[in-house]
């Protein structure tokens, strides 16, 4: 038997939310990668997403816990909410499709992040000296990870 719109729905927000997890967990093993690679503070790849709210202490090189804990709770609430957003759209797609999707939409991810949400936020500056290549490289690699976070949730939709 079929599953009704509303199974459909709630299967696709809850592989949506756990992709989105996944996504966001490599997304920051990525950054914290890169960021040592280049000999930076580990720290400010769990302490940046808390910037909108302290910029100095997001910044700042070294530890600090409370800055940490909402950094940590910023990125994977951004996380979530991309990958559910994800789950309805790519619901129904074959594999091959959802990862392609998955591809394309973390540019779309990186687009909407620096060009609407980081300014709106009063990041632009930070946004705007991002190298882009770097930027859409990290957030391609997002994508795939939704899409291979996805793909255990995945359910062909039978064409009619």
């Amino acid at each position: 038997m079929a599953a009704s719109g509303t199974q459909r729905t709630v299967i696709a927000l809850s592989g949506g939310v756990i992709a989105g997890i996944f996504g966001g967990i490599v997304l920051t093993l990525y950054g914290l990668l890169a960021m040592v690679a280049r000999g930076g503070d580990p720290w400010l790849t769990f302490k940046a997403p808390a910037a909108p709210f302290f910029p100095e202490l997001a910044f700042a090189p070294g530890f600090d816990a409370a800055v940490v804990a909402l950094g940590i709770i910023i990125h994977f609430a951004i996380s979530i909410g991309w990958g559910a957003l994800f789950g309805l759209f790519a619901f129904g797609a074959n594999p091959l499709r959802t990862v392609l999707f998955g591809a394309a939409y973390g540019a779309f991810v990186w687009l909407v992040m620096y060009r609407l949400v980081l300014p709106l936020v009063g990041l632009g500056d930070l946004a705007a000296s991002a190298p882009v290549g770097p930027a859409i490289l990290e957030h391609v690699i997002f994508g795939l990870a939704l899409a291979v976070g996805f793909l255990p949730f995945q359910r062909r939709i039978p064409m009619v």
